[in-house]
């Protein structure tokens, strides 16, 4: 990996995960000396943040982590559904035996989380992103893939900056077992709004928590 991605990994991660808030400035001395990199890769990095949206960068000013309003916040999510919901409509006319299999297993992980400790965000952070990657995989349209990817980073963000996992990640992982049940009926449809409606209640889960 080099310099550029290696400060982008460090950066998205913390802005994911929170530890950089919204509207918060950021200084390069101060990533500079986290991640002993010049100014160089750090302003690349920074340029890609801000082109994926999770920054600000004003010339002569400096960069601010994003601090988007619920209008935007609700936009996003808007896209972000229809998007989940094509691509499970896709996976639900075009997934193999072998790979439901696979996202049951993995479900069965998911619903194998003690979600009453509400110390497990992280995990379930991980595993959720599994379930709906291998979707993406059964919906094999790699152009749709791409494109839909990177909305997982931004929902968390929002997510983080907002509610948090805990208040809402029982109650989610539970909506899977109906979008499982429509992709293995082969139900286009069916598993297209319930992979909306799954979107759709995180998006309102995320407006709650706003301050």
């Amino acid at each position: 990996m080099n310099k550029k991605d290696e400060v982008y990994e460090l950066l998205v991660s913390r802005l994911v995960t929170a530890q950089y808030r919204f509207g918060q400035r950021l200084s390069v001395k101060e990533i500079a000396a986290d991640t002993d990199a010049s100014r160089q890769p750090i302003m690349a990095a920074l340029n890609r943040l801000e082109a994926e949206g999770f920054v600000r960068i004003i010339p002569q000013v400096g960069c601010a982590v994003a601090n988007p309003g619920r209008e935007e916040i609700a936009d996003f999510y808007l896209m972000f559904e229809r998007m989940e919901g094509l691509l499970a409509e896709l996976a639900a006319a075009r997934r193999t035996d072998a790979q439901l299999r696979d996202l049951r297993r993995l479900q069965d992980q998911i619903m194998g989380i003690d979600f009453a400790s509400g110390e497990h965000g992280s995990e379930y952070t991980l595993l959720n992103r599994r379930f709906h990657q291998l979707i993406h995989d059964m919906a094999q349209s790699p152009f749709v893939d791409e494109r839909a990817a990177s909305n997982f980073n931004m929902s968390d963000f929002f997510i983080n900056q907002s509610v948090g996992f805990p208040s809402f990640m029982g109650d989610a992982a539970k909506e899977h077992d109906d979008i499982i049940e429509a992709i293995a009926a082969k139900s286009p449809s069916r598993a297209r709004t319930l992979a909306e409606a799954h979107i759709a209640d995180i998006a309102h889960w995320v407006s709650k928590g706003l301050r």
